[in-house]
Order: structure tokens, then C-alpha cells, then sequence
């Protein structure tokens, strides 16, 4: 992603760090030197923004390891102020395959609030405004706030996945991402009277799943169909028949083709040249799926 610095690698998966987090950090800093507290409240604003975020990404470590149990690769983790994102394989998944990878997240934060908490305790710290209970608490909060049934948010995902033992994918995507768009809507109303910031996240949400939705609604129309040319929003136009041999075809364990290469075909440029398409050759069929599935 532009605007984002690779701050490592582990667990075999590169982590990166958006720009716009400097931000964050800046602003921890105002906040606890504009309350009075000096250079030192500024630093251990920084260190606990720093120490929530890090918990942040233990979650999509979370995600990540149980993905690759079931043999799904992670391209990247990315830290950004509204959260951390697990660069999934776009790959269908077993229902439940889905549902535990969605609550691995979920578990990470509350295991890891919960052992803070018994830490915090011991100390005589439970308290959030004391460091270790604050981050105790932000860690259970973390956990418990992702279980919202919001989609594409982890409880969004445990829906979903529980709708598509009783119905097919698609359906079941549209109403997981239904109960998401008004469970953005709760939350952007309960910003207007608390935290400004639960608009921001209630657009990311209804944003987010209304475009997941919608990429699985075109892959179930597209899949394994002979396609003409790239169109906007990643996916291709009107399936056509066509017997060109120089062409992709998604399969269910997609790999990464960074520069595809120019094809005979008069539509072949992809003006997408450079970003990451999950694709397969195979003979006369075409289709493109969702670059990633973010978590």
C-alpha cells in the first residue's frame, strides 16, 4: 500500500505501518503534554498508543497463524489508526474454516486483556488509569468490539459464515452485510452523542462490507466465464466467447502475479499493471478476483 513503511517481518509475514499512524502518535503526545502532565505524560501517551497497537497486531497474528492452519497465506499485516488489517488470500473457505479464522482475532485480544488483567490486579493497577489497566482494558474492549455482528468485521465474518451453513454464499454475504450496514448506521448514531471517532469506523464498515458484497455477488456471476475487458472496481466486464489460449483463470488456492504479462487479445493491457491480482493461467477462461480479504 502507498503511504505505508515496512517495520518488519514476523512469523514469516511483513508487517507495515501507514503513514497517517505518525498522526496518531503526534496526537497522543498533544494530548497527554496538553494536560498538564509535561514531556513525561507526552512519552507514556506515545509508549501506550504504541503498546495498544501492538496488541492490535498480536490480534492479526491472530488471524493469520489460524488462516495458515488451513493453508492460507497472509500477504502483509498494515497497522493504520483505525486498526490492523490481515491481507488475507481471496480464496472460498470452508464455513468453518471462516468462522475460526474470524474468531482467532477476537480471542487473541480478549486472552491477552484477560492475562493483563490478572497482571494489573496483582499489582494493584486494575484501575484505567493506571498503564497496565489501561491496556488491559483496551485489549478486552478490542476483542469484544470486533465481535459486533458489523460485517466485514470479525463477528460480521462469524455471521456470515454461520448463514452459509444454511444457505449459499452469495445470500448468505447480503444479509451479513445488511445486519453491517445498520449496525454502522448504530454506530455512527451513537458518535454523534459519545466518540466522533465511531463515525469514522461506521463508514469504514458499511464502506467496506457493501464492497465485499459486491465483489462476492460478480465472482459468483463471472467465475469460470471467458471475459472481454478490465473494467473499474477490479472486476471484468461482460463474459464473451473467445478462443484465445492467453488468458486467466481463478482457482481455489489463487497465486500472486504481480506484472501479468501483455496478452494477444486487442483488450489484453490491464491498466492495473503492477498491483497484485490473485489469478491462475488455464485454457480460454478468465476471471479476476478481490485482490485480498482484509480481516
Amino acid at each position: 500500500m502507498q503511504w505505508s513503511w515496512k517495520i518488519g517481518r514476523w512469523f514469516g509475514i511483513d508487517t507495515r505501518v501507514h503513514a497517517t499512524f505518525l498522526l496518531l502518535l503526534l496526537w497522543a503526545a498533544v494530548s497527554g503534554f496538553g494536560q498538564g502532565g509535561g514531556m513525561f505524560a507526552a512519552v507514556m501517551g506515545v509508549t501506550f498508543m504504541i503498546a495498544v497497537f501492538a496488541s492490535v497486531f498480536l490480534h492479526e497474528v491472530g488471524h493469520a497463524l489460524t488462516a495458515r492452519a488451513f493453508g492460507i497465506g497472509t500477504h502483509q499485516i498494515l497497522l493504520t489508526p483505525l486498526g490492523g488489517i490481515a491481507e488475507i488470500e481471496a480464496r472460498d473457505m470452508r464455513p468453518r474454516e471462516e468462522m475460526l479464522i474470524a474468531l482467532a482475532g477476537p480471542a487473541v485480544s480478549l486472552a491477552l486483556g484477560g492475562a493483563l488483567l490478572v497482571v494489573a490486579t496483582t499489582l494493584g493497577s486494575i484501575s484505567p488509569m493506571r498503564f497496565i489497566g489501561a491496556l488491559a482494558w483496551a485489549n478486552l474492549m478490542i476483542g469484544l468490539f470486533n465481535l459486533l455482528p458489523a460485517f466485514p468485521m470479525d463477528g460480521g465474518r462469524v455471521l456470515r459464515s454461520w448463514l452459509a451453513t444454511r444457505m449459499n454464499y452469495v445470500r448468505a454475504t447480503g444479509i451479513a452485510a445488511e445486519v453491517g450496514k445498520w449496525a454502522a448506521l448504530g454506530m455512527a448514531a451513537l458518535g454523534l452523542f459519545f466518540n466522533p471517532m465511531l463515525i469514522v469506523l461506521a463508514a469504514f464498515v458499511y464502506l467496506a462490507g457493501r464492497s465485499e458484497a459486491r465483489g462476492v455477488r460478480a465472482r459468483a456471476a463471472y467465475e469460470g466465464q471467458l471475459i472481454d475487458e478490465p473494467v473499474r472496481g477490479g472486476w471484468f466486464g461482460a463474459p464473451h466467447r473467445d478462443d484465445s489460449s492467453d488468458s486467466y483463470y481463478v482457482s481455489e488456492r489463487p497465486q500472486v502475479v504481480r506484472h501479468p504479462p501483455r496478452r494477444r487479445h486487442s483488450h489484453s493491457h490491464d491498466p492495473r499493471r503492477g498491483r497484485d491480482l490473485h489469478v491462475l493461467r488455464g485454457p480460454r477462461q478468465v476471471i479476476v478476483v478481490e485482490q485480498v480479504t482484509r480481516w
